[in-house]
């Protein structure tokens, strides 16, 4: 059995963890600036829930456990609960127990700071993966049933091709119905942003207000941002991100009247007309919807898992 330590993450870490990220994670590619803005820099970062494995002086392994020491908007505390965000392992040095040590010292961290659950992952602002990819990390998802981890629900990873898409008959038939019922859709304007975030914040409370807030001091292209109104209220909401579609969402008193099949497909038009041939989504539980109105097939199954910690 290989000898190994698991200690907090260090300034040295940075590259070693960034490539062995790269080699274990195929399919999630971190680069150093995401790694220094998504992990470093996140408020809730600790360097002791930040474990690394090193055996001989090697990082071997990496896992991320969170906890909320910064409320966010419209969620607070959340006190009960803790996240492992993310884990992986050198594929030469698995079935040695490097795993397992580094989850016995996450659970124990986040037990010691008060939490009653994990949860593998759905962390926001800044998660990776939306849980565990059943199709690439199957060994993940085993290990995480082997210690008790129980699947709350798999969402889904979606794409669409732009190269042949057209507003098709339904868009234009349902976009006048709505304006006959004073509901229209339009590419987001300046004067409206106190009202979309105020919608955000009110409908969608968690991270979106803050996307939201971000891109527009990034000076975004207000078109890659379509909203729906009720008079001066905005009542729907999408946006496109180079090849990032969403997030998208409606107000629940207008839901099943067509709203979103309008937003979507006026945000892709506007990707089509800018040249973005591709369209992704990185999780999502409406696969008929996103499937049936706007051509989206599913390209990614992932499992968010949780596990109570014991006293």
């Amino acid at each position: 059995m290989t000898q190994f330590l698991i200690r907090p993450y260090s300034v040295k870490d940075l590259y070693p963890v960034i490539k062995l990220w790269n080699d274990s994670l195929k399919r999630d590619y971190i680069s150093a600036t995401d790694f220094q803005l998504k992990v470093l820099n996140d408020e809730n970062f600790r360097e002791e829930g930040a474990l690394v494995a090193e055996v001989d002086g090697q990082v071997v392994g990496f896992l991320l456990a969170l906890y909320r020491q910064v409320a966010l908007a419209g969620v607070g505390m959340q006190e009960d609960t803790g996240w492992i965000s993310i884990f992986f392992v050198d594929g030469n040095y698995r079935q040695q127990g490097i795993a397992t040590a580094l989850f016995n010292q996450a659970e124990d961290y986040l037990k010691a700071k008060g939490r009653q659950r994990v949860v593998v992952s759905s962390y926001v602002p800044h998660y990776f993966i939306p849980g565990v990819d059943l199709d690439v990390y199957p060994e993940a998802f085993e290990l995480l049933k082997k210690r008790g981890y129980e699947t709350v629900i798999e969402q889904y990873g979606m794409s669409v091709d732009l190269l042949d898409f057209n507003l098709n008959d339904e868009y234009f038939l349902v976009k006048e119905s709505l304006s006959q019922e004073g509901v229209k859709v339009q590419y987001f304007q300046p004067e409206y942003t106190h009202k979309l975030l105020s919608f955000l914040e009110t409908e969608f409370p968690g991270d979106w207000a803050t996307v939201i807030r971000e891109r527009i001091r990034k000076h975004c292209d207000p078109k890659d941002i379509v909203i729906a109104l009720r008079g001066d209220e905005v009542v729907g909401y999408c946006q496109v991100d180079g090849e990032h579609f969403g997030p998208f969402g409606v107000h629940n008193s207008l839901r099943g009247k067509g709203v979103g099949t309008v937003l979507i497909l006026h945000a892709m038009q506007y990707a089509k007309e800018k040249g973005i041939r591709h369209l992704w989504l990185a999780w999502t539980g409406a696969v008929d919807f996103y499937s049936r109105k706007a051509g989206f097939k599913v390209i990614r199954r992932h499992a968010i898992m949780k596990k109570t910690l014991g006293e």
